[in-house]
């Protein structure tokens, strides 16, 4: 088995882009036709800024909670306004960066970002990344004819490692668990809790394609990927560890 992945380099993407367009063409002009049963990652930032989800910073007003957390982590205190208004739950800070619960995920500050955008504003993550990607996959499979895959990607850091990994969160075309549960090892014991977060783990490849900085590579086409492909609506929930089950959540946040 043998999984490629190619890298797109494109224009810098502002609000009225046909994402979809822009992918099929970018990816014919770099001599990467789509075929089926290729994945599409796409950046969240780029999705979320044709979404029309960046923000002037100069025109948010900060709560005295937002100044006072924004000085304790060194945080710009609009950034900090923006991120009490997107998140569920903030749990804390450190240097930077707020731990916070968003779309049932634990992420830094919201998934809200400042990088690779204009000076003095901020980039929210997608409003609904599983929606915006079932739409791009429905838009590329009507111009192309092709039933493909998409991952709306954003990047996390996992406890007590340093650096930034991929992370799906919007997921169209096919399943992005895989339950091993019941199946064998190489030794004939049963499975009893593994389950294989394919979504995920094709994100984490992508991310280094893509990288943080000057790449100016928000897509990466995957050809090859061992992944079910589906039609069938694939909801956030199926990405989704219920709090009491996850090692970490369940742990460290649960009442004693």
């Amino acid at each position: 088995m043998v999984m490629l992945l190619y890298p797109l380099r494109t224009k810098i993407l502002v609000q009225g882009d046909d994402l979809a367009t822009v992918i099929i063409e970018e990816a014919e002009k770099q001599n990467i036709p789509l075929e089926t049963g290729d994945i599409i990652v796409i950046s969240s930032k780029v999705v979320a800024r044709l979404e029309g989800r960046m923000v002037k910073l100069s025109e948010v007003k900060p709560s005295q909670e937002a100044y006072r957390i924004a000085k304790e982590v060194q945080l710009e205190p609009e950034f900090v306004e923006l991120v009490l208004k997107e998140s569920e739950i903030v749990f804390g800070g450190v240097y930077r960066a707020l731990l916070t619960l968003k779309d049932n995920i634990l992420q830094a500050n919201a998934g809200i970002d400042s990088s690779n955008i204009p000076q003095g504003y901020a980039v929210l993550l997608p409003k609904d990344p599983t929606k915006s990607a079932h739409t791009i996959k429905r838009q590329i499979q009507e111009k192309t004819g092709h039933k493909i895959g998409i991952i709306i990607a954003d990047s996390r850091t996992q406890p007590l490692r340093l650096g930034n990994t991929g992370l799906a969160i919007g997921v169209a075309g096919f399943k992005p668990v895989i339950d091993e549960r019941g199946k064998k090892d190489i030794y004939g014991k049963i499975l009893k809790i593994t389950r294989r977060a394919m979504a995920d783990n094709l994100a984490c490849a992508a991310e280094i394609l893509m990288g943080e900085g000057s790449e100016q590579t928000p897509i990466v086409i995957i050809k090859g990927a061992p992944v079910e492909m589906t039609e069938e609506y694939i909801e956030e929930s199926q990405m989704i560890i219920p709090k009491e089950e996850c090692m970490y959540f369940g742990v460290l946040f649960s009442k004693k």
